[in-house]
């Protein structure tokens, strides 16, 4: 009986996916490997020299104690990804409640003391949001020199126009990136202060929407910081089952510890989630890989036949040292990034069967 390198689970002979998160057995031992930091490292060096002496360039440095392999669950930072908002199988978060209201309804004008310390709240509103005022200023010193209420009037309304407009504006924003998290994780709270903003904006409390904001600001970067890990797995699964299926593969193999992952994260059990991620993104490599590599050596031979016609290949080499790089320090998203780059560089993959994925995955160097 096998247990599960992925989730644990004991898988009993004959089967061929783990009850559990459904890897394929045949995906059993590379991920395995992978989760242990072991592999094919012999084979990936080989593979990534081959790739660019085949470009015409001389083998890469050796790896520096800033390339040494990275673990599983640490693939870089959030930003070395595209928001993953092209790829199908990541579900949509619901956008119900980042919707937003309309401008809200101007507040009724009243005696020139109330106009006087309306204006003073919009104008100390403004500093703390961080808006220019100057302009807003000097009508203010004008205006409360005069008591001229009719500009009084205008000066409170234009106050309260621009702070509506620019608090809508940053809800909208605040509220794309409670969407990005409620993909993955459970966002009560944050949902509960977004709720109240919008309730503050309807009835022209911009000081109660101001200070829901803020809170709700705060939560979200809390809930960002905590769960950045689960992020930036979810987002390099993401990428390869999406390369694998411009490539005309079949991820399918691979993506069952992905779901389980996500599950996990909705149920808001973070450490049980990012190892299984991490082992799910290795599983999807070892798919992804392989076609991967057939195309790479496609392209590293073009830029190799570029080369010797003289032809300018700087930025198409970077990319497969890019690769190179990415492959040691196991960081197979940015890996399939720095291949993307240079398939657009030097060309499309061509129509053709895709190819068996028994060639074995490609590991870290």
């Amino acid at each position: 009986m096998a247990s599960c390198p992925a989730c644990g689970e004991s898988t009993d002979p004959g089967e061929v996916a783990c009850p559990r998160c459904h890897l394929a057995v045949e995906l059993f031992e590379v991920v395995r490997e992978a989760a242990a930091g072991e592999g094919s490292d012999r084979r990936s060096a080989e593979t990534v020299r081959e790739l660019l002496l085949a470009a015409g360039v001389d083998d890469p440095p050796p790896a520096t104690s800033g390339d040494s392999p990275a673990p599983a669950a640490q693939l870089g930072q959030s930003g070395s990804f595209p928001a993953p908002t092209s790829w199908p199988d990541r579900p949509r978060p619901t956008p119900g409640a980042a919707r937003v209201p309309l401008l809200p309804a101007l507040p009724t004008a009243g005696e020139i003391p109330v106009l006087k310390r309306q204006i003073d709240e919009y104008l100390g509103l403004g500093r703390r949001q961080g808006l220019d005022f100057t302009e807003f200023h000097r009508r203010a010193r004008e205006a409360l020199v005069t008591d001229d209420r009719r500009e009084l009037e205008a000066l409170s309304r234009d106050l309260f126009v621009h702070l509506a407009a620019a608090l809508v504006e940053e809800l909208q924003s605040v509220g794309a990136r409670r969407n990005e998290l409620q993909g993955l994780v459970a966002t009560s709270t944050p949902d509960a202060e977004l709720e109240g903003c919008r309730a503050a904006l309807g009835v022209g409390d911009l000081a109660g929407a101001h200070r829901r904001l803020r809170h709700l600001e705060e939560e979200l970067t809390r809930l960002e910081d905590e769960w950045a890990t689960v992020q930036i797995l979810v987002a390099e699964c993401d990428l390869i089952a999406g390369v694998v299926r411009e490539l005309g593969g079949d991820p399918a193999p691979a993506l069952g510890p992905l779901e389980v992952g996500r599950s996990l994260a909705r149920e808001g059990r973070r450490e049980e989630a990012e190892p299984i991620l991490a082992r799910a993104a290795a599983a999807l490599w070892s798919v992804a890989s392989p076609m991967i590599v057939t195309d790479l050596r496609r392209l590293a031979s073009e830029v190799g036949r570029q080369r010797a016609s003289a032809v300018e290949t700087g930025p198409a080499v970077e990319e497969l040292r890019e690769f190179a790089g990415a492959l040691r320090r196991r960081n197979y998203g940015a890996a399939v990034q720095a291949y993307r780059r240079l398939r657009d560089r030097v060309g499309p993959v061509p129509a053709s069967p895709a190819p068996s994925n028994n060639a074995g995955p490609v590991g870290p160097a």
